[in-house]
């Protein structure tokens, strides 16, 4: 039996039948598993009630049953043209859900489902079948299911490349045709361990610089996506390689042999890609790490649709010394990069603001690289005090985690014998330990106390409640993180009364 190693959240081993035509059984008997069950029915109902005279399940959902996986809660249901609003809204009616256009000169419609299912309806983008799969990205994800019996579909192999572990592009000109499909071969490389062969290589080497063109609000869904998985910090390297991450980053470039002077063994170019890497082994909850589980629940947290906080970490883990060469100083034989991380915080927060991610996930980043050092400067301390490290708590609040994995990674990234290792690490575990054990008994101290407001010149009173009050409010909302933005906020809404 042939074995395919999903390297996704949920990792297991899928055992699918080693020949071709025992697999196509093997598949076709799950899909009329599916068919006989509540869902399916209604599927084969609604399209009988518009007369539609036949559909087709393709895409994912056909690949992830092929993997063994259980069927994907977003399902691809491909239509006769030219409009799939009618059997949208039927299949809404019967499966209790609302049904709404996801591009109206194409017919597409979304039925969104209950429990955040959804299913798309598409017509044919061709004259037949077999000519919309040619137009899809990549061989897996062409393969489709006759609805109400079969046959199984797969004109261009794409079942025998999952049986080998590959993965192919469709045909010439589908990379060009939409370049977010660079990102997402890397995407199904990482999440489902198929392999990007020489020629797929070059090929999306070839079309990357296409991304530039992309919008922006679609690279960062696939770009959060790869950096999600457990393998994403792996594809971060491909896509180094492959001269992805400059056709993305084009600064990234000026980093190939930036020296980092003092004991850094590596260019900028390799020791940011170490640190994600790192940042990622740290971010499966290592043994010596506080409360791993814990670790692990906390990095799941999605600050916003499509972003957690995990993903928000690999890339900053990436990006955290990016404002390195705008920074640095030459003393002699020293090189020294005054204020990068504080630098580098600011410009992470507009990249992250042009690739649309909201106000919440790039605080978050900005803290978390404007503090990367903050850690290795308590590590100096012997030993750091109880103050310093609850004045540590208050500034990074609920990005301490990530804070602190960084600084963890961003050290072992330095090289082979590192004098601060072992310091950085047992300063780590003493912080992440008190940082769950102040959210345990809800003592992370407030970002401002009554005195804060009373030097700032609000009279003792109410006033001092009511502001106090606006702050916790805004914190809660994302809005304010640190010291400083709170004073801001405070100095903003006097001088509205």
């Amino acid at each position: 039996m042939n074995q395919i190693r999903s390297d996704s959240e949920n990792a297991a081993v899928y055992t699918i039948p080693p020949a071709v035509s025992e697999a196509k059984r093997w598949l076709a008997d799950r899909l009329r598993e599916w068919e006989g069950s509540p869902p399916g029915r209604e599927v084969l109902r609604a399209l009988v009630a518009t007369g539609t005279r036949r559909g087709w399940l393709v895409g994912g959902a056909v690949r992830d049953l092929a993997l063994g996986r259980p069927l994907p809660p977003d399902l691809d249901l491909a239509v006769p043209g030219p409009d799939g609003g009618g059997v949208a809204e039927e299949l809404a009616r019967r499966l209790g859900g609302h049904p709404f256009p996801l591009d109206e000169g194409r017919g597409a419609w979304r039925v969104a489902l209950p429990a955040g299912a959804t299913l798309d309806v598409v017509p044919l983008r061709a004259p037949t079948l077999e000519e919309d799969l040619a137009r899809r990205d990549f061989t897996v994800n062409a393969v489709a299911w006759q609805l109400d019996g079969g046959p199984l579909i797969d004109p261009l192999g794409g079942l025998p490349d999952l049986l080998r572990g590959e993965l192919r592009a469709c045909g010439p000109g589908v990379l060009e045709a939409d370049p977010l499909r660079v990102l997402r071969a890397y995407r199904f490389s990482a999440g489902l361990g198929l392999r990007v062969g020489p020629e797929l290589a070059g090929r999306l080497a070839r079309a990357a610089p296409g991304l530039a063109g992309v919008a922006p609000e679609r690279v960062r869904a696939e770009l959060f996506a790869i950096l999600a998985l457990p393998a994403g910090a792996g594809a971060l390297r491909r896509m180094a390689e492959g001269g992805v991450l400059t056709a993305l980053f084009p600064f990234v470039e000026d980093w190939r042999g930036f020296d980092q002077g003092d004991y850094h063994r590596h260019d900028l170019w390799e020791h940011a890609l170490r640190t994600a890497e790192e940042a990622a082994k740290l971010a499966g909850g290592e043994a010596w790490l506080p409360r791993p589980d814990r670790l692990r629940e906390h990095l799941a947290e999605e600050l916003e649709a499509g972003v957690s906080r995990r993903a928000l970490l690999v890339l900053a883990a990436y990006l955290h010394d990016l404002a390195k060469p705008e920074c640095v100083v030459d003393e002699g034989r020293r090189r020294r990069f005054t204020g990068h991380e504080t630098r580098g915080g600011h410009l992470l927060r507009g990249l992250l603001a042009g690739l649309r991610v909201g106000r919440r996930a790039r605080g978050a980043a900005q803290r978390i690289v404007a503090a990367h050092l903050r850690l290795f400067q308590l590590a100096r301390q012997t030993p750091p005090t109880e103050r310093a490290r609850l004045r540590y708590l208050r500034d990074l609040r609920a990005e301490t985690p990530e804070a602190v994995l960084l600084a963890v990674a961003d050290e072992r990234a330095t090289g082979e014998g590192s004098p601060y290792r072992e310091a950085v690490e047992r300063t780590a575990a003493e912080v992440l330990a008190l940082y769950w054990r102040k959210r345990d008994e809800k003592e992370i101290p407030p970002l401002l106390r009554g005195r804060d407001l009373v030097e700032l010149g609000v009279p003792p009173g109410p006033e001092v409640g009511r502001l106090l009050r606006e702050v916790a409010e805004a914190e809660a909302r994302g809005e304010v993180a640190t010291r400083n933005e709170a004073l801001a906020l405070v100095r903003r809404l006097r001088e509205r009364t």
